[in-house]
């Protein structure tokens, strides 16, 4: 038996099933451990993947046993640096504080040291801290700085009198792991030693950083004021800046209630360098009492120190700041402005409606602000607030004014908007007649048909009939849904007749259908085509009979054309397609005879090219011996041969 295959055979007949003890998992053979012993890398992994799939399946009692082997195998002379280190993996499962020692004699290893590592530092036993410590007074270099990395992991405060001298070491990477270990520990001693280290220059900003750290740990642990007069130093001006922001954030958590002054000084003084952390402190304290702070100063802040400061009224909900943001929002300063108005649009309601109404002119960013400010108002009044300023306003305001009632509806407000739908100005007619498609129910349909026939041609007739559709949409019985046009087409003239037959063309059902159908051989010629035009444009399979004939029948080649596009677009709707393939097939197959123009006949060679089904294969297979249609055919069949299974072939 050669070694590779002797080695096989005995890891699976190591992976056995106990029938006594701890049944139900696989157990490993004396022999996979002995071979696992001469494992290297890039050799067979087969013991050591029947060890882990033993530990994978065994239950926590069993852990033991492994735990037992692997330290034999770390012990037994000979086992090489690869079965060492699988060892050590292994040992970060299975471990308990009986691996320890073991396990500690290789900390110190140039080897096995950062494996052993790896393998202690998730045990929860103080053996482990003890071991850590105790080679860390012997090791150097890399060793060192790995060791203090695991002790810092493990945040052990008997470490810190072991930390402190080696702040000092020769090595810069060794000290700097010291320091950052040291900031970890998160304890009032950890911040005294490093608030009192002497460093080398090069690492005084890892001190800095070490100290913030310790202190936002001691912060999370709820000691506050145990980091006052470490964050209060950090914010001296001799400090980098991103350390001074991150110490007055700090501070300002610590102490929220009379950190508040000082903040506000900042924002008052020269300090830019604080100002926008003074600003992020304050907008992150609960309650209203920075909000009070900087309502009282925000008038003698610099416009930049405004903008900075505005977010912190509005985060609080501070509504009593809305008179000082008033002042704010007519600002030369168009930042300030532009900021004060959205703050108003959270914090106002109806009683600014005419100021934001006014902003408007400005035009810029600041009417930009003012216009999506109206919209964003809340309380009650706000629509009413609005409808009164219309008629005191220059056209543009009054069309952008409409265009934010869409975002205020309330009872009465589509009828009031009808008068406008009248205005001298088409911008205003087209605002109010969207507004009115967004806000109308059932009721106010008829007044928007109505509105409808008067419309000019069109931008504001197109809107008028996108608001018939709109608000159409929202009626769920067709019948109902319909009957305010079929009434207007009673009374109506040949023009207003065509106008209200596309409409119903773009509404879609079998009863519109049924309406419109007679056109088709009306004696006015208008509305014939508007019917035909309507049925092009169907928007639901309803119409498909009619279209065929249509296609065959009608009086005009661009109809006839048009109407046979439409028919393979109802035809081949992806609903159909996907629930009738083998009918949509045929459907499309017999569609051929119909077919005005050799593009249309390519058209529905397309179409059968994208159905899943052998009938539509044998549509278009008719076509490959015809020399116009060749090319298309074999390119629809080699689709659907793509897209059939084996079975279906």
């Amino acid at each position: 038996m050669s070694g590779t295959i002797g080695t096989k055979v005995l890891a699976i007949v190591g992976l056995i099933v106990l029938t006594s003890g701890h049944t139900g998992f696989a157990t490993v053979t004396s022999d996979v451990w002995a071979n696992a012993a001469h494992y290297d890398f890039g050799s067979s992994r087969t013991n050591l993947s029947a060890i882990e799939d033993g530990i994978r399946t065994a239950p926590l009692k069993a852990y033991g046993e492994y735990e037992d082997e692997l330290i034999t195998l770390l012990r037994t002379p000979g086992s090489t640096h690869a079965a060492k280190d699988f060892a050590c993996r292994m040992l970060r499962i299975v471990g308990s504080k009986k691996c320890v020692p073991v396990v500690a004699e290789l900390l110190t290893d140039q080897t096995m040291g950062n494996m052993a590592r790896y393998a202690l530092q998730g045990l929860p036993f103080p053996q482990v801290d003890e071991a850590l410590r105790s080679a860390l007074v012997q090791a150097n270099g890399t060793l060192k700085a790995g060791l203090i990395s695991s002790i810092a992991v493990r945040a052990d405060e008997d470490a810190i009198p072991l930390l402190q001298p080696i702040m000092a070491d020769p090595d810069a990477t060794v000290a700097a792991a010291a320091i950052s270990a040291l900031g970890h520990m998160g304890t009032q001693d950890a911040l005294k030693v490093l608030t009192e280290a002497r460093v080398a220059e090069g690492l005084k900003i890892a001190i800095l950083e070490s100290r913030l750290s310790c202190a936002d740990a001691l912060l999370a642990k709820g000691f506050g004021k145990k980091t006052l007069a470490t964050y209060q130093d950090l914010t001296a001006e001799q400090y980098p800046k991103a350390v001074r922001v991150a110490a007055l954030i700090g501070l300002s958590k610590a102490d929220p209630k009379n950190s508040i002054p000082s903040l506000i000084r900042i924002l008052k003084g020269q300090d830019t360098g604080l100002q926008g952390a003074a600003g992020i402190a304050l907008l992150g304290m609960k309650g209203d009492k920075a909000a009070k702070a900087v309502q009282a100063e925000i008038g003698s802040f610099s416009p930049a120190i405004q903008v900075i400061s505005i977010p912190v009224l509005v985060a609080s909900g501070y509504t009593a700041a809305v008179p000082e943001l008033t002042q704010l929002a007519a600002s030369r300063d168009e930042s300030v402005a532009v900021a004060a108005i959205q703050a108003v649009a959270e914090l106002g309601d109806a009683r600014q409606v005419e100021l934001l109404a006014n902003l408007i002119k400005t035009g810029g960013d600041v009417g930009a602000a003012a216009v999506n400010g109206l919209s964003r108002l809340k309380g009650s009044g706000v629509s009413e607030a609005l409808l009164k300023l219309l008629p005191t306003v220059d056209a543009e305001t009054r069309a952008k004014l409409i265009g934010r009632l869409s975002d205020h509806p309330c009872p009465g407000l589509v009828p009031a908007l009808a008068r406008y739908a009248g205005d001298p100005d088409a911008s205003v007619q087209v605002a109010a007649i969207k507004t009115m498609g967004v806000l109308a129910q059932q009721q106010d349909i008829p007044l928007l048909v109505g509105i409808l026939l008067k419309a000019a041609p069109g931008r504001v007739q197109a809107t008028a009939e996108w608001a018939i559709q709109s608000s159409c949409a929202k009626v769920r019985n067709e019948g109902k849904r319909i009957k305010p046009l079929v009434d207007a087409m009673a009374k109506a003239g040949t023009e207003e007749h065509a106008l209200l037959i596309r409409c119903l063309g773009r509404l879609g059902g079998i009863k519109a259908l049924e309406v419109i159908r007679p056109g088709l051989t009306d004696k006015n010629e208008a509305i014939q085509e508007a019917t035909a035009r309507a049925l092009i444009s169907w928007p639901d399979s309803a119409a498909i009979q009619d279209l065929a004939g249509l296609a065959k029948n009608a009086s005009k080649d661009n109809i006839k054309i048009l109407a046979f596009q439409a028919y393979v677009r109802l035809v081949t709707l992806p609903a159909t397609v996907k629930h009738q393939p083998a009918k949509t097939a045929k459907i499309l197959d017999e569609a051929m005879a119909l077919a005005p123009r050799l593009d249309d006949k390519k058209l529905l060679l397309s179409a059968l090219g994208d159905i899943h089904d052998r009938t539509a294969l044998e549509a278009a297979g008719k076509y490959v011996k015809d020399e116009t249609l060749k090319a298309d055919a074999e390119l629809a069949c080699a689709k659907i041969n793509k897209s059939l299974t084996p079975h279906q072939r």
